[in-house]
């Protein structure tokens, strides 16, 4: 810590006025006023450079963010990603079952609580690697939050995934109950409505109905290749 009298000189004679301090230069009094001069002013620009290049490097970091109905294809989207593009595709539905502990799954607590979790493991995630994608129907002012927070440190991308609604149902029936939530196709129908209503207006969009694997890799290469490349 900086520790030393401070003194000018006027018309010949050194004047004491202060002693330097951790937070002040020197504090000494004009008139009534006292005056303080900031003290380790280039300490303080080292520590704000090295923000600055913190957060450079978390903007450099990407995040993938795939938005659609329940059933129309995000995890399947996601693996592929990951296969194809070496993209980590992070399962946050595995998240969200660990802490369900027999909530609905519109229970307020429940859902800002799931959203807390996420944000904070795809920040996790994020430490040792470049490119992650996961996904989300996009509903609540709990995702809102997160994805505004993310936004701020990290690139998000955001990528609407979509089929009709006849096809997700059909789908959340015959998926694996082992890897997703399992509710009840009342809950399927009426979140998916809530999710068409939104409307989310995503960065990019993938049409995820009859089509093959290869399709699907063509159109995740067409629409965001350039942003994967990066």
């Amino acid at each position: 810590m900086c520790n030393r009298h401070i003194t000018y000189t006027q018309a010949g004679v050194s004047c004491f006025v202060g002693q330097e301090s951790g937070k002040f230069k020197a504090q000494f009094f004009v008139g009534n006023s006292v005056v303080k001069i900031p003290a380790c002013t280039k300490r303080q620009t080292v520590r704000n450079q090295s923000k600055k290049q913190k957060n450079a490097k978390m903007n450099r970091k990407t995040i993938f963010l795939l938005i659609g109905q329940k059933g129309s294809g995000k995890s399947f989207i996601g693996a592929l990603m990951e296969k194809e593009f070496g993209i980590k595709f992070i399962r946050v539905e595995d998240w969200a079952k660990k802490i369900k502990k027999g909530r609905n799954v519109d229970n307020e607590a429940y859902l800002k609580q799931v959203f807390e979790k996420i944000e904070n493991g795809i920040r996790d995630s994020l430490t040792d690697k470049n490119k992650i994608v996961f996904e989300s129907t996009g509903l609540t002012e709990y995702f809102d939050t997160m994805l505004e927070r993310l936004k701020r440190d990290f690139q998000v991308t955001t990528i609407g995934v979509y089929a009709d609604s006849t096809t997700c149902l059909e789908r959340v029936k015959t998926r694996d109950q082992e890897i997703h939530i399992n509710i009840s196709d009342d809950q399927v129908v009426m979140i998916n409505e809530k999710v068409r209503e939104r409307n989310f207006t995503a960065d990019f969009s993938i049409s995820n109905q009859d089509k093959s694997e290869k399709e699907l890799i063509h159109e995740i290469s067409k629409n965001i290749g350039q942003t994967i490349d990066k």
